[in-house]
């Protein structure tokens, strides 16, 4: 195990597991990848739900590209079935995270947990749970990178959940539409996770290359101290 270079008021406290939360393609699964490297033990949940859906899921390789081939998008058929089974699986796996933070009788590593952009839809006394045992690291994605990130979404495309917010206008095509309802969707789920965020992580940090995970705990605790 590498050396955890965490800092150590942080160590010696409850506050060293970290969630990271954000919109997927915001950069969570390559900041955990980051962090694991410096010793934490990494929670991949889509990697998790994806073992769950096992044969059901086509092709093999890289899990987050299947898993958005299963789903589909939100006008393909079965969408509506796909979305609630992973909406299950990612309450059944966040379960089973919270159970193995709360049953560790002494802490090894300090965890990280990469969820998925649909954490906001679980259950008010899960989310609440996961809470209590991280503290929730949104990485951020300001408005001007709407069009961007959508262009993202469709060259390598990540499992969505819409909950019902995918709402075509009359006459429009479904690649407007989608376009349109994603860049809305952006919106509505950064307001969501800054509400259940211990910390707000701006984007021309954590899309900066040359940034560190010292660099982050050091803001975190910083930002801390200021707001016990």
């Amino acid at each position: 195990m590498k050396t955890i270079s965490v800092p150590h008021s942080l160590r010696e406290t409850n506050t060293v597991n970290l969630a990271l939360i954000g919109m997927s393609g915001a950069g969570k699964s390559y900041w955990s990848k980051k962090m694991e490297e410096k010793g934490y033990r990494w929670y991949n949940c889509d990697e998790m739900i994806a073992e769950r859906l096992g044969s059901e899921l086509p092709g093999i390789g890289n899990s987050t590209l299947n898993l958005a081939k299963w789903m589909g998008q939100p006008f393909s058929e079965g969408y509506i079935e796909a979305e609630k089974l992973y909406l299950e699986l990612e309450e059944a796996v966040v379960e089973h995270i919270c159970d193995e933070l709360e049953q560790a009788t002494e802490i090894n590593a300090p965890v990280v947990v990469d969820t998925t952009g649909s954490l906001i839809y679980l259950q008010k006394k899960l989310l609440n749970r996961l809470r209590a045992l991280t503290k929730m690291v949104h990485l951020r994605l300001p408005e001007e990178k709407h069009e961007q990130l959508f262009e993202n979404f469709i060259n390598d495309p990540k499992p969505v959940i819409w909950e019902g917010k995918f709402k075509p206008r009359k006459g429009e095509t479904p690649q407007n539409a989608l376009r349109r309802c994603y860049k809305e969707l952006l919106s509505y789920r950064n307001e969501r996770y800054s509400l259940i965020a211990d910390y707000v992580l701006d984007y021309s940090f954590h899309h900066s290359p040359d940034r560190e995970v010292d660099e982050l705990l050091d803001m975190m605790e910083r930002s801390f101290e200021k707001n016990p």
